[in-house]
C-alpha cells in the first residue's frame, strides 16, 4: 500500500481508499471494494425499507461461499438470515485466488425465492456462466429453497462495449433490479442501463462518497 493511499470514507463494513475511489475517474476496471461499499450504501440506506426482503452480499462473502469448507460456511451465512430473504444479490468474479483480490471480470447473480431462480445478468455474454452455476449449487442449502431444487436462468441484459466496465454493470443493474423488486419500478433493464448511464454512475458514486465523507467529518 502506498504511503499516500489515505483512507477517503469509512462507511460501516466499507473502507475506501483513495487508490480504490481513483478509479471511479475511468476508464477503468471497479474493484472489490467500491463493489462491496455501494451494496451495503443499497442496502442499509437507499433500499432499507426493504431491508428485511432484500440481502446484497459483499464481493468478499461471495468469494468465500466460492471455496469454504460447509462448516466454515455456515457459519459465515447463518447471521445474514438468507432463507428470510426473498432476493439474495451476489456479485461474481472470475478469480480463482482464495488468498487475494483479482479476476477479470463481474456478473451478478440475483435468487429471486418466489420464483425459485437464480438469474444470472452478465454484461459479458455469459462469460461467468460456469462460476455462477457452481456458486448456486454451493449456495442453495443454505437458502433453505425449494427441495426439488432451484433454476439456473440467464438473463437477457445490457452488453458493455470495452473491457473494464463490467463492474459498472454490476452497480448498475443491481440498483435498477433492486428498484423493480421492491419498488416495482416497471421500466425495461435496457432502457435504463446505457453506456451514458453507466459513466454518469461512476460521477455519482464519486459524489456520494465524497458527500459520505464530509458528513463522516462533521460528526467526528
Amino acid at each position: 500500500m502506498a504511503e499516500d493511499d489515505e483512507i477517503v470514507l469509512n462507511f460501516n463494513d466499507s473502507l475506501l481508499r483513495k487508490s480504490d475511489v481513483d478509479l471511479l475517474g475511468g476508464p477503468c476496471w471497479i474493484n472489490d471494494n467500491l463493489i462491496g461499499f455501494t451494496f451495503e450504501y443499497y442496502e442499509r440506506e437507499q433500499f432499507n425499507h426493504s431491508a428485511d426482503r432484500l440481502s446484497l452480499l459483499s464481493p468478499s462473502m461471495t468469494q468465500f461461499i466460492k471455496f469454504a469448507a460447509g462448516d466454515d460456511l455456515a457459519t459465515a451465512l447463518g447471521p445474514l438470515n438468507l432463507p428470510t430473504k426473498e432476493y439474495v444479490f451476489l456479485p461474481i468474479n472470475d478469480n480463482t485466488n482464495t488468498n487475494k483480490a483479482g479476476g477479470s471480470h463481474w456478473s451478478l447473480m440475483v435468487f429471486v425465492r418466489n420464483k425459485e431462480e437464480f438469474r444470472h445478468y452478465d454484461s459479458g455474454h455469459s462469460a461467468n456462466g460456469l462460476v455462477a452455476k457452481e456458486l448456486m449449487d454451493r449456495l442453495q442449502p443454505f437458502l433453505h429453497a425449494s427441495k426439488r431444487g432451484s433454476k439456473f436462468v440467464e438473463m437477457d441484459c445490457p452488453r458493455q462495449t470495452n473491457g473494464y466496465d463490467c463492474g459498472m454493470y454490476v452497480i448498475c443493474m443491481a440498483e435498477h433490479l433492486c428498484r423493480e423488486l421492491c419498488e416495482c419500478y416497471n421500466v425495461p433493464l435496457a432502457d435504463v442501463i446505457t453506456e451514458k448511464a453507466v459513466y454518469q454512475k461512476r460521477q455519482q458514486l464519486l459524489k456520494l462518497i465524497f458527500e459520505l465523507a464530509d458528513q463522516n467529518s462533521l460528526i467526528s
